[in-house]
């Protein structure tokens, strides 16, 4: 009798998975197991990928706006319908690596390591989302139509706040060029717009997948949980719509003070060892803006943020002459012209003998007005991680850990062992102007210095008084740009400074190096920018843009209330990560308890 040969038991198990793998049921090209899932890794990265495609012209400066409402629809097909998780959470955070690569590729010019850093930073908030989003809508039979708008507000909003923040690249920035549609930010901020265009992705990816079973099938009909989520989706940009040609259709604009605001066009070097255009060049540039724009008498002049390198506080300008000259300068101008005067500068304060730092620096924007000797003064509350300071240099016991980043090599500004970390001031200033021959005896506004005005919770903090009525007529953005060359970043800038115009219904006047400077709306509609074209403008070019604000008197619930929204959607995402923690430790348990009757037995 032959004796019978067993095959191993992993020549078997191949042999089953293949045979298994013959039975899949295949539609468009894809492998789907008896459960609809899909069963293959290539389409999960494939769909990812898809969704970066699609990122590409999704902000400044093309915003292609129809494809904020279909983006993320390939990558959450692929996080709601794959079968194995590790895969999609892989293609989550190679996806959100890429999109903030491609998006965030100008502030390489400046810092390849810290570009490279932020992105994969950024990048994580991705597989946050997707872990989320999977587990209510695998685990807890949650559609995406709620669960994706609910977790990726909360996931913007995190990212948006911190000393870490970055809230550029929002999904409802996508629609700037749709007026209708960026009018609920008023409401609920940029997050609401958001949320109605994640809502439409999300509502997408449930119809896609129910619709292909009963496609494959040739069986079925689409579940009530689908035409409920279309009903939500058609109530959410119905009222969008009608709320949008509501307040545009009833705004009452007035005409306010006649602002000049001045851009120079001198690009900046990350590294200090380089030399730019000399600081005698760029006064020369801006003073004769300045008495050109004279001409047309306009109410205040704004130049930028540090437009060359100058201290006018009192303390620093006694120390050296040349400031003390500049300042007179600015006096003489503002006396000569009768018009107040915004500049950005450095201010420095030294500190008593024995203390550490040996002074507190600030970057400061400086209003001179007309008869007054001194100008009053804004100190920047929201500093730029690393270009402005270094993390940790007041943390206890953690200072070893702001030395060692500061002096790396890939810390260019710290290199030597230079402290260039900047004080964070901590007033919400603001300031009075009266305007020659208005009706109006007195304008109140603020000031946010670089990328402060693409913070929403800070911005609202200039408008909102605890009154509840504005204190502000008007504000102006002063910054300097000019690390980045000329591209995107510029107009990406524009638009997050649009959008805050929108939520706090707020006239605002920008002076930039280098670009782009000019003038919005509280619609937040942009005129008399600087660039070719005013649709899509570009950085570039010294000029001056002299206009008229059109003020709103109205005080929008968003400048009194701020992100409610956003934060109900961030504190239901604290619940799905409990609940998602919790779930997993319970899976686990389990697991280990059938392993171990299974040992007994």
């Amino acid at each position: 009798m032959v004796p019978r040969v067993k095959r191993s038991s992993s020549r078997k198990r191949k042999q089953n998975a293949q045979a298994g793998r013959e039975q899949l049921p295949r539609w468009l090209g894809l492998r789907y197991d008896r459960r609809g899932l899909i069963a293959e890794r290539w389409p999960i990265y494939a769909l990812a990928i898809v969704s970066w495609l699609l990122s590409l012209p999704l902000f400044e400066p093309w915003s292609w706006w129809p494809l904020g409402y279909v983006v993320f629809v390939p990558w959450l097909v692929a996080v709601c319908g794959a079968r194995r998780s590790v895969h999609v959470h892989l293609a989550s955070a190679l996806l959100g690596a890429l999109y903030f690569l491609i998006h965030l590729h100008w502030l390489c010019s400046v810092t390849l390591e810290g570009y490279v850093a932020a992105s994969l930073y950024l990048g994580s908030y991705f597989v946050v989302a997707s872990w989320l989003v999977r587990h209510l809508y695998r685990r807890r039979g949650v559609k995406a139509v709620i669960a994706f708008p609910v977790v990726w507000i909360a996931v913007e909003l995190l990212r948006s706040h911190g000393p870490l923040s970055f809230p550029w690249f929002l999904l409802g920035h996508s629609q700037i060029h749709v007026p209708t549609m960026i009018q609920i930010a008023d409401l609920c901020g940029a997050f609401g717009v958001s949320f109605v265009l994640a809502a439409v992705n999300g509502w997408i990816v449930d119809l896609k997948l129910a619709v292909l079973p009963i496609m494959r099938t040739k069986q079925g009909t689409l579940p009530l949980a689908v035409w409920r989520g279309a009903g939500m989706v058609l109530v959410l940009v119905a009222a969008t719509v009608v709320y949008g040609r509501y307040r545009l259709a009833t705004q009452e604009l007035i005409e306010g003070p006649r602002i000049a605001v001045i851009q120079g066009d001198f690009l900046l070097v990350a590294s200090r060892d380089v030399e730019g255009v000399p600081d005698e060049e760029k006064e020369k540039a801006y003073m004769g803006l300045i008495d050109k724009a004279a001409r047309t008498r306009p109410d205040m002049y704004v130049l930028p943020e540090t437009p060359w390198t100058m201290y006018l506080n009192p303390q620093m300008r006694a120390e050296y002459p040349l400031c003390e000259d500049l300042h007179q300068e600015f006096r003489q101008r503002v006396e000569a012209y009768d018009a107040f005067l915004t500049v950005g500068a450095m201010a420095e304060e030294p500190q008593p003998a024995g203390m550490y730092p040996v002074s507190h620096k600030y970057n400061s924007a400086y209003v001179y007005a007309p008869g007054v000797p001194e100008p009053a003064r804004y100190d920047k509350i929201h500093l730029v991680p690393f270009g402005e300071f270094v993390p940790f240099r007041y943390t206890k016991g953690l200072f070893w850990l702001y030395r060692w980043l500061n002096d790396s090599d890939f810390n260019c500004w710290g290199r030597g062992g230079f402290e260039y970390s900047l004080t964070p001031g901590k007033a919400y200033t603001t300031f009075k102007m009266h305007p020659r021959g208005r009706k109006q005896p007195e304008y109140r506004f603020g000031v946010t210095i670089c990328y402060e005005d693409g913070n929403p919770h800070l911005f609202r903090r200039f408008v909102a008084g605890e009154d509840g009525n504005k204190r502000v007529d008007f504000m102006l953005n002063i910054s300097n740009d000019g690390w980045f060359g000329h591209g995107p970043q510029q107009p990406q800038h524009l638009v997050n400074c649009a959008f805050r115009a929108v939520e706090n219904r707020v006239a605002i006047a920008r002076a930039v190096n280098t670009g782009v400077s000019g003038f919005i709306r509280p619609d937040g509609v942009w005129y008399d920018v600087t660039g070719n074209s005013q649709r899509h403008p570009a950085a570039g070019g010294i000029t001056t843009r002299i206009a008229s604000l059109l003020l709103d008197e109205r005080v929008s619930f968003y400048s009194r209330h701020g992100d409610v929204l956003a934060l109900a959607c961030g504190a239901m995402t604290l619940l799905v990560l409990a609940d998602a923690v919790i779930w997993r430790a319970r899976r686990r348990r389990a697991a280990l308890a059938a392993a171990g009757r299974k040992a007994t037995s």
